[in-house]
């Protein structure tokens, strides 16, 4: 099962969801809209993709992790836009290599890619005997602790998807903002706020919502105090998708 954070319509995440079909040869899945985000609220979810685990019992058997199926199951225009961002990540390590090791291993690394869905398929075929299975306990404290800060960021964030929805763009870039301050490292609240305000800037189109900051000539006007460009861009890949399965 997938599940789109998304509060627009349903037509802005149809295309992701129709590659991942198109890809999978003909085979389907259950895909769900989640429009306030709760999955984030519920089981921790802090960015995208982010997989979590769950057997047929109905019990978490893996925490909210950065995870990936094998293969590109984008639209064709993103999938050029990623390339060429891995391409300028990769040019990026291999300058600071010589000068600093360590900083280009966190540009590089994070949460395996490539091996991520033999992990799924071996807990698949062994269950709970699959060395990726974690036990109740294991799974509670793998999890991200749930502060009063957070209850209270998703909070604002809901009351701020109100007010954008309802037409209150004022009110609602308030909550966004707090919701930022108070989840800091939940990355769908800032990436949903920074899109919302982006794509309506860029009249829309296939790109228009992997706008997240100001237009040139139009800082000012930018309500964030983040930008993704700042702030992913100056995030290590192991910071931004954490590793937390040794694959």
């Amino acid at each position: 099962m997938s599940v789109s954070l998304e509060v627009s319509d349903p037509d802005a995440s149809r295309p992701f969801i129709e590659a991942g079909w198109a890809e999978a040869t003909g085979a389907k899945h259950t895909a769900l809209l989640d429009p306030t985000h709760q999955l984030d609220a519920l089981f921790g979810v802090v960015n995208i993709p982010n997989v979590v685990w769950i057997d047929e019992e109905g019990v978490i058997v893996r925490p909210a992790e950065p995870g990936w199926p094998q293969g590109d199951y984008y639209p064709d225009w993103l999938r050029e836009f990623l390339d060429q961002r891995d391409t300028e990540v990769e040019a990026k390590a291999a300058e600071v290599e010589a000068t600093n090791p360590e900083l280009a291993a966190k540009l590089r690394g994070g949460q395996d890619r490539d091996s991520y869905a033999d992990a799924i398929r071996d807990w698949a075929a062994n269950g709970a005997d699959s060395t990726y299975a974690l036990s109740p306990t294991d799974v509670v404290a793998s999890s991200q602790p749930r502060p009063k800060a957070k209850s209270e960021g998703a909070a604002h964030f809901e009351l701020a998807l109100h007010l954008w929805s309802a037409g209150d763009r004022e009110a609602a870039f308030g909550h966004f903002r707090q919701a930022h301050r108070l989840q800091p490292d939940n990355w769908t609240y800032k990436r949903q706020a920074w899109s919302l305000v982006g794509n309506e800037a860029a009249g829309g189109g296939e790109m228009g919502r992997f706008n997240q900051g100001p237009l040139p000539g139009q800082e000012d006007d930018w309500p964030f105090e983040g930008t993704f460009t700042s702030e992913a861009g100056s995030t290590p890949a192991a910071d931004y998708y954490p590793k937390s399965a040794d694959l």
